[in-house]
């Protein structure tokens, strides 16, 4: 598959979803996290063990993939904001957000708006999860995107992120390789029901929201 695809936050989300992408073909990959890896990281970012506990995630993401898989994966050691984001993005075609971050996922659904006006066809994946629950949406050239569904970040004060909350390790891994391939099924022209719309996972099924 041709061109590079990004993806912030290479934690819970981002290793099922590089992981996935790298087993689908792709082999020029963006990897973008500020943080290192944890002991308690290790039962859901199953890419990591016990020898990378402080070492950055986006450096050993990287280096894990190009062994396994050959794939050209870049990592940069810092964290997103909406300013740097076209810089950062440069030459990418996609992205999946992975962050429990809201600010970035806005930013990142705002990149691949922007493209529509640049001519620049630009596909976004915008993923969370949290407790039992995970959810993805898939932002195109054209059709409804993010803020169509959520208009703005919530206040940082109403979130309840994955450490306040908690969440269980097969959600993020689920979450994030189903993501993945959403992302996969519109870059080949096969979109799913997550493109345009919300696809939340749940104890009792798989739920959709349209715009």
């Amino acid at each position: 598959m041709s061109g590079t695809i990004a993806i912030v936050g290479c934690g819970g989300l981002g290793v099922p979803a590089a992981w996935t992408l790298a087993l689908a073909g792709v082999t020029d990959l963006l990897l973008i996290d500020a943080d290192v890896v944890e002991l308690s990281n290790l039962h859901r970012q199953v890419l990591y063990d016990t020898r990378h506990v402080g070492q950055p995630k986006a450096e050993v993401l990287a280096a894990v993939l190009a062994r396994r898989y050959g794939v050209r994966a870049q990592a940069l050691v810092q964290r997103v904001v909406a300013a740097d984001l076209a810089a950062v993005l440069a030459g990418c075609t996609a992205v999946v957000e992975a962050t429990d971050d809201a600010a970035c996922k806005f930013a990142v659904n705002d990149w691949a708006v922007a493209g529509r006006a640049a001519g620049q066809p630009r596909w976004a994946c915008i993923a969370a999860a949290i407790g039992r629950r995970g959810q993805w949406f898939v932002v195109g050239p054209h059709g409804p995107d993010y803020r169509s569904i959520f208009e703005a970040p919530p206040p940082n004060d109403a979130l309840a992120t994955c450490a306040i909350a908690g969440v269980l390790g097969p959600v993020t891994g689920l979450t994030g390789a189903l993501a993945a391939r959403s992302l996969l099924a519109a870059l080949a022209a096969r979109p799913d029901g997550a493109t345009g719309a919300l696809l939340r996972w749940e104890p009792r099924g798989l739920l959709r929201t349209q715009p």
